[in-house]
This record gives structure tokens, C-alpha cells and sequence, in this order.
């Protein structure tokens, strides 16, 4: 367990340095906020919390998506970087928690801006509204949307760069980004998860527990992948969300492993 605490704060401090995650991060953070003080579908809304949690939506969208794109080669460029990652890979900790480390140390730093934004903006709605409520559900929005998604997209980012070139993987990941979360069914030609229990928008928690907008859950056509917004429904939506991201860090995982094996000389 230390040794995969500092390949994290390794990982942490290396991502840190890399503009690429600056420049994808931040401005989208900006716009997020700019969306968030001037969008009539967040200021109409009838309340503080609701308004938090409608910019937690706008947060999930693309600030998740912009850290994704900054993190789209890091399994790649650590198969083929030489130093400390190789000091690492002579640790007693595991290839698994080596590659559950390179995420998660850059997912830390580029989420903390992000995190910052979303809980500064609930402080201020409490603030003037003298109301607790807009901060829980920024806290409620960080915790079982944002942190999720941000986990799941990271691993799909890190999959997908292994798969094929960085370019190809980050247009393949927005537009598989945009379509899980912003896509409903009459707009989309294939089936599309948004507004369903799979969608990484995290649309159920949102909405049943951060005072969201219910157009983001249930949306589109009925069916048993878009039950009506409760506990129940909200839990099964983040466990999923979460087990995605589970599924393409093993897949990483698997990928890397089959890369190193025919990279090696024969």
C-alpha cells in the first residue's frame, strides 16, 4: 500500500508539470463556469441547490471530458518511458496497481480545479442565500457523479490511447463522450445511454440526490434502462458507472500487457 501511494504522488507531480493537462482542463473548467453564471438553464432554475446541481451536469460534460483528453497517452507513455517507471516496476506492487496508480495520480491533480470550482460555486449560492443546501449538493454532486465519471472516463481514455494513436483515441473519446451523455434517442441513429442507468453523465444521482434537473435521468424513451428517478435507481447508476470504470482499467491493463509482450525481441 505505500509503495502504490507514491507511484500515485509520483504520478500526481509528473501530470502536474504536463501543460497538456492545464490546457485541456482549465478552460473548460472556465467555460463550465461561464455556462454556470449566464445559461438560462442554470440561473432559471428554482433553486440554489438545483442550480448547483444543473452545473454539476455542465461539470460532468465537459470538464470530465477535458480531463480525459489530457490523460489519453499516459498508459501509452509509460510503456515506453524509461527511468522511474522502471525504478516502479521493480517495486513488490503489482502491474494492476502500477496501472491503476498512472491514472489515478494525474485524475488527482487535474480534478482538484475542478473539485475547487464546483464547491466554491455551492459556498457562494449558500452564502448568499443563507442555506446549507446548495453546498451538500455540491458536495453530493463532487462524490456520486463527478469523482465517478471522472474514474470512468480516465480508464476509457487510457484504454482507448493504447488502442489506437493519442489523435484517433481523443476524437473517438469525445465523440463516445458526447454520445453516453448528451445524445438522446431522437437525436441519436444508434441506441444511445443517455438519460439511462449506464450513462457516465451520472444523470440519477444527480437528480435524486443533488436536486438536478430531472430531464438528465429517465430521459427519452421508457424501458427498464430508464426507471423512474429513486434511491434504488440512483445507486444502481453510480455502481455502474463505477464498474465501467473497473472494466476498461483491466482492459488497459490487458492491452498494455499484450503490447510489452510483442514489443519484446524475439
Amino acid at each position: 500500500m505505500t509503495t502504490l501511494l507514491w507511484s500515485i504522488r509520483y504520478e500526481a507531480l509528473m501530470a502536474a508539470r504536463r501543460r497538456a493537462v492545464w490546457a485541456a482542463v482549465l478552460p473548460l473548467a472556465a467555460l463550465s463556469l461561464l455556462l454556470a453564471l449566464a445559461s438560462p438553464v442554470v440561473t432559471a432554475a428554482a433553486g440554489p441547490a438545483t442550480r448547483v446541481g444543473a452545473a454539476a451536469v455542465l461539470v460532468n460534460t465537459f470538464c470530465t471530458l477535458g480531463l480525459a483528453l489530457a490523460t489519453t497517452d499516459l498508459l501509452r507513455r509509460g510503456m515506453h518511458t524509461r527511468g522511474m517507471p522502471e525504478l516502479l516496476t521493480a517495486t513488490p506492487t503489482g502491474r494492476v496497481p502500477r496501472g491503476a496508480a498512472a491514472l489515478l495520480g494525474p485524475l488527482l491533480t487535474a480534478l482538484a480545479p475542478i473539485a475547487a470550482l464546483l464547491l466554491a460555486y455551492g459556498a457562494a449560492l449558500a452564502a448568499v442565500h443563507a442555506d446549507a443546501a446548495p453546498l451538500t449538493a455540491a458536495v453530493v454532486a463532487l462524490a456520486t457523479a463527478v469523482v465517478p465519471a471522472a474514474l470512468a472516463a480516465t480508464a476509457l481514455a487510457g484504454l482507448l490511447g493504447l488502442l489506437m494513436p493519442v489523435a484517433a483515441a481523443r476524437a473517438v473519446l469525445v465523440v463516445v463522450w458526447l454520445w453516453a451523455t448528451q445524445f438522446p434517442p431522437r437525436f441519436s441513429p444508434l441506441p444511445t445511454p443517455t438519460g439511462t442507468v449506464l450513462s457516465p453523465l451520472g444523470g440519477y444521482p444527480l437528480v435524486a440526490w443533488a436536486d438536478a434537473p430531472t430531464i438528465w435521468a429517465a430521459r427519452g424513451a421508457g424501458g427498464p434502462l430508464r426507471p423512474d428517478v429513486t434511491g434504488t435507481s440512483a445507486a444502481l447508476n453510480l455502481a455502474l458507472v463505477l464498474l465501467t470504470a473497473v472494466a476498461c482499467l483491466a482492459l488497459g491493463h490487458l492491452a498494455a500487457r499484450l503490447r510489452r509482450h510483442g514489443d519484446r525481441p524475439r
